[in-house]
């Protein structure tokens, strides 16, 4: 809870993957893969209730061992490759809301492949919400800041030509005068209940939560997870 606010955490686990097999629960120094998002979650200061949600009985059984609750099974229908991970927030949503008594006032949503995201990632991310946030529909999504150099990104328009992406004409090409620009991490989502449902994580207004690249490796691939396994060994 954060000061009167009561915060539920979701972390999405569906079963199968095409990059890595059974990425979500694969071994990630000594430990299944969710292990590390389940126990920062359950480590936060200001998160209430931590539910995984997921179609696969060997997921929920890890998940439960580990802390977490898991008091339903994801539907098939929005457990595929191409069902939108939000269906599975709001099917959540609406399975505590008619079978508890559950109130909750803000999600914040961990994917389980992000293991180097600490509990201090998570409570830091809450902190600057709250600090920055301007109105109750606010939302959040954790980012991390890209080199300068992807100011001059381009595309070939409908002639062949060269076009950048971006106005950089305008700054005479001079990179210490560009906007900064950034990349969603994965890491952390967060947001009003009631605006999540109704909008989802990104809206009008959504702010920006940079975060360490050091904490932002996504594992998809083998090269992702020797990456992330590196970074956790010179830690």
């Amino acid at each position: 809870m954060y000061k009167d606010k009561k915060i539920i955490s979701f972390i999405g686990a569906r079963s199968g993957s095409k990059g890595l097999e059974n990425k979500n629960i694969i071994d990630f120094a000594g430990k299944p893969l969710i292990n590390w998002t389940i126990e920062a979650s359950l480590k936060s200061r200001y998160i209430d209730y931590t539910v995984v949600s997921t179609d696969s009985d060997v997921i929920a059984e890890i998940a439960r061992s580990a802390g977490a609750q898991v008091p339903f099974m994801r539907p098939s229908n929005i457990s595929g490759d191409d069902a939108p991970l939000l269906d599975a927030v709001k099917h959540c949503l609406g399975w505590i809301g008619e079978n508890t008594d559950h109130l909750f006032d803000y999600i914040i949503l961990l994917q389980p492949t992000l293991p180097l995201r600490t509990v201090d990632c998570i409570d830091q991310g809450v902190e600057y919400y709250f600090s920055n946030m301007k109105e109750n529909a606010d939302t959040m999504v954790s980012v991390i800041q890209l080199p300068e150099k992807y100011g001059y990104v381009m595309r070939e328009d409908e002639k062949g030509y060269a076009n950048f992406c971006f106005d950089v004409k305008s700054y005479n090409m001079r990179r210490q005068d560009m906007s900064k620009y950034y990349l969603p991490n994965g890491a952390i989502y967060f947001g009003r209940v009631q605006t999540v449902l109704e909008e989802g994580f990104y809206t009008e207004q959504t702010l920006l939560f940079p975060m360490s690249e050091s904490v932002s490796v996504d594992i998809d691939s083998k090269d992702d997870l020797d990456k992330a396994l590196e970074l956790l060994n010179r830690k």
